[in-house]
Parts: structure tokens; sequence; C-alpha cells
């Protein structure tokens, strides 16, 4: 981890020396000769990193206190040249600017300031080089970059954590039966090809022990000539790892292996081991795999005899899984949390004995469940905890005090050591720039989940990564390594909302603490030392923050279910937290922005989202560095002219419940703009839109434009993916035909207003995946039409459809996924053609206040997983008092009713509906018209 802050400030130095601000001589020379200094110091810190997470693994951190403290103090020199760079940067903005004509006495003054703040920086430098010069002496004193890496793999190796899994009675094991049977029928399938089961899952989710018990069933025993079991583990060695198979099969075969092996090179290994195996079907099982590349290393040793030959791993990364596609059968099973139930009583039965068949102590219910909502269905660590709790005396207080001390309690405990050891080993052997985004899950609540958007800009604005695409590649890296939960996916299958296991989060707590990660100020806790953190993340309370952070240096704060802070709040964080570079108070009870916001120079992210704030400060314009402002549902309705003076502006997201928010013209100087989203557009905003080719998502509500000037703008955005267009004319059509070039990678269109037809540039766009159309007075059928769109995913239709039957024609709509049908005053009847929609797995409808019958052909959705109905309660109860409802939808999981009520939605279920009488149904409807009088 100390390796990235080092690389972070190298880039930052090299940089510094290319500016237009040049340093004396002199400071150039130290520079340069700090920036050797660091580049050896991170080739000891890779080590240094790799002994520390050895020796915690090992469980000998006697010795490595000294590794920790040599990491520390490079960490905190790190931070100081850190600190110089942009104090010096901060300092060189706020001289007045002396360019143009101006005569040289009347630059002298500036000149002389820049000479001293150059003086200042010399000084800081070589105190920091003096430092860095001890520092790297303390490096060779322990001796870094001279490791025994053949010595730590086979020690790293030797003990093999998962072999007791393979011995777990059945008694021991819930809710694996049916992950176990599918398991079973891939490996004894009529299938002759050689193939690949890989079972992937989180640390702790029972890869092992699932495979242990498929490894051990005596029909699969039976079924092939041979089997083996091969523990592989983060490190191995190639050549080792074959010798290892080779002697497992020969030891099962009760001959002896070749005398030679010991001697032979990977091409007499791979030889050797396919000829043990060319007449025999068998079964190999490849534990605890980490390397992607791992299936490069055996397929060829792994010889295709056609004889239903298998080979199964476990991993926690798919990486590895869908690397093996590249030449190999493949199946995937995607290990899942344990659900409830049978968390519970796996819970239980640990906590409380065999015996105890799921029942707890009503006293300890409560407790028992927010400890086993801590393990999040994993059942190593309900195991570990559970094992924890049978330790204790069966009481409250003490209970309590489990639940309290967990996250310290596992790092310590001898009872929650594999499981802290599996959860840590998953953060130690990440690269280092991913633990820098692993460890910023800490900055959240627990639990919290966290929208991916949002953390992939707080990401790149903290320098973790460059580009929005890599950093979605390391997101996915991370989910990939079962390290991130996803929450909720969009449409198209990319995480949209993420989260960390509650016990990961722990580990992550832990590291970030030791690494000085970041510091947070937490309702009623204390411990956190703040001064010389990077980071500050602020829970609950705002009292006492003053005095806590007045000599930190904090480049990040973040505010997260603060009470209403003092009036003095923002304006204290402004004055304090010169440096600072994300700013983040979305859902914060915050009223306004400082004016003295303009003098954060440094500053890259505001987020004012879902706050009070009404008015954006003209200072903001002096924010030169800044990249994303988000002001998303808050008070704020126009923007200030300033705003064009942003030009690394990227984001700018503005949403005023009225409706578009006021943008000034001008603002087309900011051409590295992706998105704008949303804002009004006359005629003379949509010329300034030409401007911003860069521009990804656009969302506008045009004002006293035409559909012409809006085609021609559109026209120029050959980047836009996204585009929202609504517009205020009342009954009058727009024509927005005219568009004859449309973006080619449109993928999401949203318009809303008076249209005679669809435009006819709507069916060139073949990548697009959503469209929602709403009050688009449309005279002729859109849905024959927006049928052929072949990769829809999702469509929206908002009062569109004024025909009485609303018909779904066999091939219709392939793809889709989402279907709302909102608003269709006019539909009396729904039918759809066995054929049509078949991946249709959510279906909106309503309010139709003239469909009382049940949709024919809805029982031809296999795929649907939830129906919902809004503001239909009357006219569902009538479907489901029809005697073939029940025949229709008993293939749809969830089917609910949702409806409104004094501004309030409420809903019910299908089901409960059906069950109630006529009597019961008016019953029910007069108690909801009293409860919301």
């Amino acid at each position: 981890m100390a390796e990235s802050v080092v690389s972070f400030v190298l880039n930052n130095l090299k940089s510094l020396l290319e500016e237009e601000y040049k340093l004396l001589t002199s400071v150039e020379q130290e520079v340069n000769e700090i920036i050797s200094e660091l580049e050896i110091i991170k080739s000891f810190l890779k080590d240094a990193d790799a002994r520390a997470a050895a020796a915690e693994e090992e469980e000998e951190g006697k010795g490595n206190e000294g590794v920790k403290t040599w990491v520390k103090q490079v960490r905190e020199q790190a931070y100081r040249i850190e600190d110089v760079i942009d104090e010096y940067i901060l300092n060189l903005s706020h001289l007045p600017d002396c360019s143009g004509s101006l005569g040289f006495l009347q630059k002298v003054p500036r000149y002389i300031k820049k000479l001293k703040l150059r003086h200042q920086v010399a000084t800081e430098i070589g105190s920091v080089k003096s430092s860095l010069d001890n520092i790297n002496r303390a490096a060779l004193k322990y001796n870094f970059g001279h490791r025994d890496e053949e010595s730590i793999i086979r020690k790293r190796n030797t003990n093999d954590f998962g072999v007791g899994s393979l011995f777990i009675e059945e008694t021991e094991v819930v809710g694996i039966e049916s992950t176990k049977q599918r398991l079973i029928d891939w490996l004894l399938n009529d299938r002759l090809e050689r193939s690949v089961i890989a079972v992937v899952g989180e640390g702790g989710l029972g890869k092992t022990t699932i495979a242990g018990k498929v490894f051990n069933n005596e029909v699969v025993k039976n079924r092939f000539d041979c089997q083996a079991w091969i523990s592989v583990g983060k490190e191995y060695n190639k050549r080792e790892l074959l010798s290892k198979i080779i002697k497992k099969f020969y030891r099962l075969a009760e001959q002896s292996a070749p005398a030679e092996i010991s001697s032979m090179d990977e091409r007499e290994l791979i030889t050797t081991l396919r000829e043990h195996l060319q007449d025999k079907s068998y079964m190999i099982l490849f534990d605890d795999v980490w390397k992607t590349e791992f299936w490069r290393d055996v397929e060829y040793a792994l010889l295709e005899n056609n004889r239903s030959s298998r080979i199964m791993i476990t991993t926690r990364h798919m990486d590895v899984a869908n690397f093996c596609k590249h030449s190999a059968m493949v199946e995937v099973y995607e290990l899942t949390t344990l659900p409830p139930k049978e968390a519970w009583k796996l819970f239980c039965r640990k906590a409380f004995g065999p015996s105890s068949d799921g029942t707890c102590p009503p006293e300890l219910a409560g407790l028992s469940r927010e400890i086993l909502a801590k393990c999040g269905g994993l059942p190593l660590a309900i195991v570990a905890v559970g094992g924890l709790l049978s330790t204790k005396e069966k009481v409250v207080s003490e209970w309590q005090r489990v639940l309290n001390s967990l996250g310290s309690k596992l790092g310590s405990d001898p009872h929650l050591k594999d499981c802290n050891r599996v959860l840590s080993e998953g953060y130690s052997n990440l690269p280092d720039h991913l633990k820098s985004c692993l460890l910023y899950f800490g900055l959240f609540p627990e639990s919290h989940i966290i929208k991916c958007s949002r953390l992939i800009r707080l990401w790149i604005a903290e320098g973790f990564v460059a580009t929005e695409q890599d950093a979605e590649e390391y997101l996915n890296e991370l989910i990939d390594r079962s390290l991130v939960q996803v929450s909720e996916r969009y449409i198209s299958g990319r995480a949209r909302r993420c989260r960390v296991h509650d016990l990961m989060y722990e580990i992550i707590i832990r590291k970030s603490k030791e690494l000085g990660f970041f510091g947070a100020l937490d309702e009623g806790k204390s411990d956190d030392d703040c001064s010389k953190t990077r980071r500050i993340s602020i829970h609950g309370s705002t009292d006492g923050f003053l005095q806590r952070i007045k000599d930190s240096k904090a480049r990040t704060v973040v505010l997260f279910n603060v009470d209403k802070p003092p009036e003095t709040f923002m304006s204290t964080v402004v004055s304090h937290f010169k440096l600072m570079k994300v700013l983040d108070l979305e859902d914060a009870p915050i009223y306004y922005l400082p004016e003295g916001l303009g003098s954060l120079f440094h500053l890259r992210y505001l987020s004012a989202k879902n706050t009070k704030v009404e008015t954006i400060p003209k200072s903001i314009g002096k924010l030169l560095n800044l990249e994303v402002l988000d002001l998303m549902h808050s008070l704020v309705s126009e923007l200030p002219v300033e705003i064009r003076n942003l030009k690394k502006l990227r984001y700018l997201m503005v949403f005023h419940y009225k409706g578009g928010a006021i943008i000034q013209g001008g603002f087309g100087s900011l051409t590295y703009l992706q998105k704008l989203y949303y804002v009004q557009a006359n005629s003379e905003i949509l010329k300034e839109l030409r401007k911003l080719k860069n521009m990804r998502k656009l969302g506008i509500r045009l004002e006293n434009g035409n559909g012409e000037d809006l085609c021609s703008s559109i026209a120029e955005l050959k980047k836009l993916e996204s585009l929202k267009v609504d517009w205020t004319s009342g009954d009058k059509i727009v024509d927005i035909d005219s568009l004859d070039s449309p973006p080619p990678n449109l993928q999401h269109l949203f318009l809303a207003g008076n249209m005679k037809r669809l435009p006819y540039w709507i069916f060139v766009l073949k990548n697009l995946i959503r469209v929602s159309l709403e009050s688009s007075g449309l005279t002729s059928d859109p849905m024959s039409d927006i049928q052929t769109l072949p990769n829809l995913l999702e469509l929206r239709l908002v009062d569109t459809y004024n025909y009485l039957r609303l018909h779904f024609e066999e091939g219709w709509f392939p793809k889709l996924q989402i279907l709302s049908l909102l608003d269709l005053k006019a539909v009396k009847s729904m039918v759809i053609e066995e054929g049509a929609m078949p991946n249709l797995r959510e279906l909106k409808i309503g309010p139709c206040p003239r469909l009382r019958e049940i949709p024919a052909g809805i029982e031809h959705l296999r795929n649907l997983k939830f129906l919902n109905f809004r503001d239909m309660l009357r006219e569902v109860y009538h479907m489901t008092q029809d005697r073939k409802w029940n025949k229709v939808t008993e293939h749809i999981p969830e089917i609910r009713v949702s409806f409104k009520k004094a501004e309030k939605y409420y809903y019910c279920t299908a089901k409960y509906l059906s069950s109630l009488s006529h009597e019961d149904f008016q019953e029910f409807t007069e108690e909801l018209d009293q409860r919301t009088e």
C-alpha cells in the first residue's frame, strides 16, 4: 500500500519538473535526487509489503513491527513531499497574473514572491532528502530486496488450510444439496470430451467443502478410473505442480513414480503425465486456484482422450474460469451466500449445539439475528462466530459484548483465525493499485450500498486511476475476485450498485488503520488520529470536528448520516483544508456553499447532491482543477456564468425538481465535458452544445427552441451514448425527424413531448438498448416499429399508446427484459402470443383503468420474475377472482399491486388480494381510505 503512495508522489514530482513553473536549478537537482531515492525505496516496499502479508498469514508477527515502522516512515515522507508540491502550486495560483503587456517593473513583485516560494521549497526538499537517506539505510539493515521466493512459495503451500473441509460430517453442512447435485450431474453427464467444472465464489462460501463432498461421492468415485485432489494455492511452481500431479496419480495406482522425476524438465513431465492418463477416464480437482494463467500451465498435461474425463477447479476469481473457456468446455457454478433460513439453522447448530434444530433462547434471538447479519451468509463466518459464541455464557450481556467487539476479535480470537485468514488473504493478494480501491470502501458506513458511478468518479479524483474505463475495469476485477458484491446491475449487465461483505469491511477498517489510509470521525468514538491521514470520513455528529482536524492536511472529506452541522461548518472545512481534492457532501443537511470555496485550487470533486444548497458561489470559477460537479436533487436552479472557466470539468450534473436548471451562454468552452444533465436549452444553448465533442450523456429540456436546432446539435455529438430530451411545447408538435446522422453509439434514448410520429433515425440505431417515450401524441401504433430494434433490452411507454388492444406478436422483442406500460388510458385488452418477448423478466403495467381482464397469453412469459400493477387495485382484484388466474400466473415468483394514497405509495401482493372475499376487499379499501385521510 505504501508503494502506491510513493508511485503517486513520483508521478507528481516528474510532472512538476515538466511544468511551466520551473524550480531553481539547485532545487531541480534535489528533486531529481529524491526521485532516484524514491525509485529505490519503491522496490524495497514491494518486499516489505510481501513480508508483512506473509508474517500475518503465518502468524509470525513478532519480527514484523520493524518492517511496519519502516513502511510508516516512508509513507510519512511521501506525504510530506506531496504537501510541499501541493502547497507550492497553491501559492503560485494565488500570485497575481502578470501576463500580457505589463512592464518589467510591474512584474518584479510577482517574481520576488515566486523566488521566495522556490527557496522555501528548496529548504523543505533538502530536509526530505536527508530523511530519505536514513530510510534507505534502514532498508539495507532489514535486508529488503533479498527474498527467497522459492522458500516463501513452499512455506505458504505447506499449510493446506482446506484439507479439513474434506472430513466435515454431513450433519455439519447445510444448504448444499442442490449445489452438490448440480456438480455431480455435470461430472457424470454423457459428454465424451474432456471438460472443466469451475466452482467460483468469495472466500468463506464453502467451495472446498462442497468440492470435497462431490469428490468423495461414491457414484462419482465409481465413474472414473482414477481421481486426484491437488491443492494449488496463491503461489506455485509449475514444474513442482506437475510433479505433484504425477506422484499423486502413481500413488493412487499403487505404482512407484519414475525415479528421475525430480530431474525432468517441464516437457518431460507433461509427456509422462499424458502417457499415464492416456487410456484412463480421470477426474482431477484443483482446489484454491488464484492465478488466471493456471489453465495454461496444466491444460496440455491433462490430455483430451475422449473418455469423459473431468477437471474441477475451485477459485475466488471468475477470470480463472473464463480463461479455461479458450480451449475447453467449461461449466461455471457461481456460489452464493446461504439463504436466511439455512444460515439461521447453521448458526444455531454451531452456537447452541447440533440438537438445537434452529431454535434459540428468546432473550438472545434479537442479538443472534444481528450477529448473524454480520456474517452475511458466509458459511465459514457463521461456523466461526457460532463456534465462538458456543464458548460464551448464554446471557444477553455476553453476546452484546461479542457483537460490539467482533471487528477486533476477527484479528485476535483463535476461533476466528481461519475466517480472518481467508478474508485477509483476498486483500493481501491484490496488486497495489487495487488495494487502494478496496480500502476506499472503508470510508462509507458499514453495509452501505454504493452507486458504482459515484465510486468510480471518486477513485479518479483520488488519482487511483486515470479514466472511467480503467476504473470500471478495476471494479470488475474486484468483483471477479469475489471481494466486492454486486447489489444491482444495469439492464446491460454492468454493475450499478455494490458493497463489501460486513466482515470484509472489518478487515478493510483494520488495514486502513494500520496504513493510515483514512480517519473516521464517528459519533461516540474518538480513537482515530486524523492529523496525518489523507482522508476523513465524518459519521453522525460533527461535534468536536474542528478540534480533531485542526492539524490535518487531508485531501478528502466525506460526510455520512450527519446531524445538522453548525452554520460555521462549511466555512471551517474550506478554511482548514486548503489542499483538499475531494469534498463529498451527498445527502448531508447542508444549506450553502461558502464564497471561500474558490480558494480550494486543487479541488477535483465536489458533490452537493441531495442537499438543501440553493446557489453556487461565483468563486467556483476559480476551481480550475474541478472535474466533477454533482448538484443532482439539490435546490440549485441556475448555474453561474463562471462555470465556463472550469476547463477540466468532465461531469456536470444538476436536476431541479421544477425542471432543467438554467445554464448561461459560454459553456461551450468546457470541451472536456462528458456528461451534462439536466439543463434548459434554447436555440443559443443548443449552438453551444455543438462544441462539446466529448459528450457521452446529455439531458436537456427544450425551451424556445425547435426540432431542427436540436437535430443539428445532436448530429455533432458523435460520442453520445445517452440522450434525454423533453420539451414544453404544449399541444404543439415538435419535428425531430431532420437528424440525418444520429450518434452511432447511442444506447439510451428518452423522449418526452408531442411527436406526430417516431423519427425514422431511431431505427438506424442498432446499439439502442433502452427506449423511453412519454406523452408522445403519436398518431400510429408504435409497437410494430419499435419491435424491429434488434438489441432492445428495456422499453418504457408513458401515456403513449392510444388504442383499445395492445397486441404482442410472435417473434417481437426477442431480447427485451424490462417492459413498462404506464398511464395507458385507452387499453382494454392485452394479448401476448407465444414466442413474443421470450426473455422478459420484469413487467410493469398501469394505471390502465379500462384493463380488467388478465393479459391473454401471460403464461407464455416463462422467464417473467416480477409483475407489478400500478394504481390498479380494483382492476387486479377482479383479475384474481378469475378461475384462470392461478394457472396462468403460477410461474411468476412475485406479483405486486402498488397504489398511491395521500402522496405515499403502498403495495400488496396479488396472492393476498386473491384470498379476499368481495366483502373483505371492500373493507380493505375502506380501511385504506380512512388510514390515509
